[in-house]
């Protein structure tokens, strides 16, 4: 598609590339028959007039034109592309061989642009190569085609603002401040072209769009006046009035607010522009731009808001300091500058009136303990995390008092610390208070260990003292049933009975009594334990009582731990026989002994289930029913010593595992076992 036109003449050229700053004088003088647009005067009207813009605006600009998109572009764009990188090669040059680097991101927009379409974007990171190297660089951008002479569309209009900084001290705020982000969205572009003469202009589809215009050519001026707030209107008409005196350079700068005829919603917006003179002095085109700024006002008006609320704040925390008698400091990594308040002068030993350094700080530090500090503050920036130290200083008189000191480092945009910021609070009274009672709990501990274990003894001793005499009223009453049954009534008989269960129910205690008394200090040595030999074992010792009770045992395979065999030949003896004891009558009884494994604090933990189906319990006896002695049943219906289920859970412990129960009267009881698989 060749896009020569009829060539302009020398007077028009200069006209509409008069001016412009350093990239005007780089138009007009670069060499552009080496170029597919060849010489200047065969370039058509459209081109032109695009440039008269975008070299006569303040606001960045950059084109693309024609098949190989040849690059033109305005001063206010030219810092995006750097020093010595893109600029000035950008100029005359082909699209894809400038933007080699961001070239599949751009070229749909330029297509979509060349398809008669404008595009928009927002606060959007594209990275580009300037400066010597790709740097992430954030832009608020639309392309917008430019139509030549026979309404095809000749090149692409690019109007942007780079964000990068807006966003980077949004990003600042939000990091300091912790409470807010800010978005920024750019303004939106609009443009228009008034022909003074005919007190006509003509707009883009977004200004038409703006001021509820029909998408029409040649608007009367009055129109769109009518469209700004009443407010507004004599100021504006007066600033266009003005850029159109010679003296004033043409230049017009102004915000305002318009308000849609239809929808009646408000857009404040700034307007920049251009009046052009001929060599009358008189006015023949006045050009320019309006960008959408409503949200930066608002966002203006909140970041007032802002400051004063960080101003209240810093008031509320300099009170709660003092109030608190903590000391805040600031350090500047770079050069070690420090700045603290009077009371972290105090914790340190210095009067209000010295300005310390950091190196004095530094030295009231114990030489023992600033290893300690650095170490905090390293990790926790290495981390970016919060560092926390304690440590000793000696003031002035020789008094040394402990110091607590916590705080953070800040960083760049480029993850590099570069200030740490902390409090400090002297907690030397509650370091007294601390040791003082650490010695109190360990001397009572101590006697608390020795009192338990005074009681151990006592219990064994007693319990294995009682039962020699409970054996011989258990012998002595058996033998005159045998060697008097044909001399003795039946009472007698009725009596001797209930001797011999209750000694038996008394040395059953008193075996569980010493069981009890022993199991904490029982030393022997943990190993391997297939629990399913185990209840293997258990089912062959409760055979009877199982076919007596018509219970069903179902099991699933159950893991290999570390224990003691015993300890766990008890365990699961006691809880299986419990749930055969307190089975129900004349029903089938089901037990089910259920496993899986589970992480816990990346330990392996074997978590054991065993259920059943008889009387339950109240889960409203939980909380009791591990405690030794406790029994939840008539004894005279239920054997039993109540340490049972205190033995469990003792033997859990050793193992260092945990137990819980949970039942409901009449449905059944589940007891939980968590045992590690390995010893811990």
């Amino acid at each position: 598609m060749s896009l020569i036109l009829k060539p302009t003449s020398n007077t028009n050229i200069e006209t509409f590339l008069s001016g412009g700053g350093e990239m005007g004088e780089r138009i007009r003088t670069y060499n552009w028959d080496a170029t597919s647009l060849g010489d200047i005067a065969t370039w058509p009207q459209s081109l032109l007039t695009s440039l008269s813009i975008i070299l006569n605006s303040k606001f960045p600009m950059f084109i693309w034109w024609g098949e190989d998109l040849i690059q033109f572009y305005n001063d206010a764009y030219r810092p995006s592309l750097g020093n010595n990188a893109k600029h000035p090669q950008a100029l005359g040059q082909k699209g894809a061989d400038c933007w080699q680097e961001i070239w599949p991101v751009i070229k749909p927009m330029i297509n979509q642009a060349f398809s008669g379409e404008s595009t928009w974007n927002e606060n959007q990171l594209i990275p580009i190569y300037r400066n010597g190297k790709l740097e992430d660089v954030y832009w608020t951008f639309s392309y917008s085609p430019i139509k030549i002479e026979k309404g095809k569309v000749g090149g692409v209009l690019v109007v942007c603002t780079e964000t990068t900084d807006a966003i980077v001290n949004l990003n600042k705020i939000e990091e300091s401040e912790n409470k807010l982000r800010f978005a920024i969205d750019s303004a939106e572009l609009a443009t228009w072209d008034y022909n003074p003469a005919t007190n006509k202009f003509d707009g883009n589809d977004r200004l038409k769009d703006w001021f509820g215009l029909q998408a029409q050519s040649g608007i009367d001026l009055s129109v769109a006046i009518e469209v700004i707030a009443a407010a507004d209107r004599k100021r504006v008409s007066a600033n266009i009035q003005k850029a159109l005196e010679y003296s004033s350079g043409g230049i017009y700068h102004i915000e305002y607010t318009i308000i849609h005829p239809v929808t009646k919603k408000e857009r404040i917006v700034i307007a920049k522009g251009r009046a052009w003179f001929n060599e009358d002095q008189v006015a023949y085109r006045f050009n320019g731009i309006l960008q959408d700024v409503t949200e930066e006002v608002v966002i203006r008006k909140k970041n007032d808001l802002i400051q004063d609320e960080a101003r209240c704040t810093s008031d509320r925390l300099q009170l709660a300091l003092e109030a608190g008698e903590i000391g805040y400091y600031e350090l500047t990594l770079a050069t070690y500058e420090m700045s603290c308040n009077n009371l972290y002068k105090k914790i340190f030993g210095f009067s209000e009136d010295h300005d310390p350094t950091y190196k004095e700080f530094e030295s009231k530090i114990l030489v023992k303990d600033r290893s300690i500090r650095k170490r905090a503050i390293d990790k926790a920036i290495k981390a970016n995390t919060v560092y926390n130290a304690e440590y000793r200083v000696q003031h002035p008189d020789e008094e040394i008092r402990w110091i607590k000191s916590f705080g953070k480092a800040v960083y760049d945009e480029d993850g590099k610390p570069v200030k740490l910021i902390g409090m400090t609070l002297d907690i030397t009274e509650h370091k007294q208070f601390a040791e003082e009672l650490s010695k109190q709990v360990l001397e009572r501990t101590a006697e608390l260990k020795r009192t338990n274990a005074d009681l151990l003894q006592f219990a064994h001793v007693a319990s294995h003292d009682l039962k020699e005499p409970v054996r011989k009223v258990k012998i002595f009453s058996g033998r005159i049933r045998d060697e008097f049954k044909h001399d003795l009534p039946e009472t007698v008989f009725q009596y001797l009975d209930k001797i011999q269960h209750a000694t038996d129910r008394m040395l059953s205690m008193i075996e569980g009594v010493l069981m009890y008394s022993t199991l904490t200090n029982l030393n022997q040595a943990m190993e391997q334990v297939d629990l399913n030999n185990i209840i293997s074992s258990i089912e062959k010792d409760l055979e009877i009582l199982i076919e007596e009770k018509h219970a069903v045992i179902k099991k699933e395979e159950l893991p290999v731990i570390t224990g003691v065999p015993v300890l766990m030949y008890q365990l699961f003896y006691n809880l299986i026989n419990n749930a055969l004891k307190f089975s129900k009558n004349n029903t089938e009884n089901t037990i089910s002994i259920a496993c899986v494994t589970e992480q816990i604090d990346s330990v392996s933990y074997a978590r054991i289930s065993i259920e059943d189906n008889g009387i339950g319990f109240s889960n409203q006896y939980i909380d009791k029913m591990f405690e030794a002695f406790i029994r939840l049943n008539s004894k005279d219906k239920y054997e039993g010593t109540g340490l049972g289920l205190a033995l469990c859970k003792k033997i859990v412990e050793r193992h260092n595992g945990k137990i819980f129960a949970s039942g409901e009267n009449n449905k059944g009881a589940v007891f939980t076992i968590l045992l590690p698989l390995r010893k811990i």
